[in-house]
């Protein structure tokens, strides 16, 4: 099965994003794989897509296997569900930077993976982030995005009603 690949630029990801789309919507598509490739203000997702070649519907053999697994302790699968991960009151915490997070998105004008992954949201949470050293011990989380978004999300952080916190 043919493979093609994209390269959507985190920052300005609308062209390569709009070009994926119609590709996607003009082929069968097979399965997806994405890598985010970080690299300052150049950082972006390489993407492969594989297709089926012909028409006509695709042989089970060729379907992806469900990818909407959920994600509990010690288990594999390719989606977190968080709210079984996490304790409630750590779920709570974690929900509020995403809403912080969607909110500097939309601002910036960047996607919110650019401002911090799911994954590194909820490390924030697990390790109980205070300071931008322990914020950079964070997988992902390098000088660039210290610098943008260090003192941001931790005062943020600080900002938190204390019953919310408690």
């Amino acid at each position: 099965m043919p493979q093609h690949f994209f390269a959507i630029a985190a920052l300005a990801p609308q062209p390569a994003q709009d070009e994926l789309n119609r590709f996607c919507a003009g082929h069968r598509v097979v399965a997806v794989e994405r890598q985010f490739v970080t690299d300052g203000v150049n950082s972006y997702w390489a993407i492969c897509v594989t297709v089926a070649e012909g028409p006509g519907p695709l042989p089970d053999a060729a379907k992806a296997p469900e990818r909407r697994t959920t994600l509990r302790a010690g288990e594999g699968g390719s989606r977190v569900d968080y709210k079984a991960v996490l304790s409630e009151a750590d779920f709570a915490v974690y929900a509020d930077l995403r809403n912080w997070r969607k909110t500097v998105s939309q601002r910036e004008g960047v996607p919110v993976y650019a401002v911090f992954t799911n994954d590194q949201l909820a490390e924030i949470v697990r390790r109980g982030v205070n300071s931008l050293a322990g914020l950079g011990e964070i997988e992902g989380v390098g000088p660039a995005r210290l610098e943008r978004y260090g003192e941001a999300v931790l005062g943020h952080l600080r900002e938190r009603p204390k019953a919310a916190r408690e």
